[in-house]
């Protein structure tokens, strides 16, 4: 026999490398810098249910983890309307021609959309 700290070291350790791994994606969550710095949760679900002569158990575990969204990521458009399209611009302040940051002649993103054609 062996003397184990908890009942998640039984089934050869299973129920606690659920926990552990649960705890990673946890992690990565924490140090993801596009969420913000609320809590977080790790919930260690154990039905135990008695077998027929109530001289055993089955001992089930379930490990939920509950992360943070990723932050909401915004910009502004322009939108125009021509012919039998709507045009939208996204304005972002610099002027086409310009060169960014990173080096690159910045050019404006615009999508066009087709109207359907409104019956009278």
């Amino acid at each position: 026999m062996e003397k184990v700290n908890s009942v998640l070291d039984f089934a050869n350790g299973a129920m606690l490398e659920r926990v552990n791994y649960e705890l990673v994606k946890v992690m990565e969550n924490i140090k993801n810098p596009n969420t913000d710095d609320k809590p977080r949760k790790i919930t260690i679900e154990l039905s135990i249910t008695p077998v027929n002569d109530r001289n055993s158990v089955t001992i089930k575990s379930i490990v939920k983890k509950t992360l943070r969204p990723t932050s909401s990521v915004q910009t502004q458009m322009a939108v125009q309307t021509m012919d039998n399209k709507i045009g939208c611009y996204e304005l972002t302040g610099i002027p086409d021609g310009q060169l960014d940051l990173y080096g690159e002649v910045h050019k404006t993103k615009f999508i066009e959309i087709n109207r359907e054609k409104e019956e009278v």
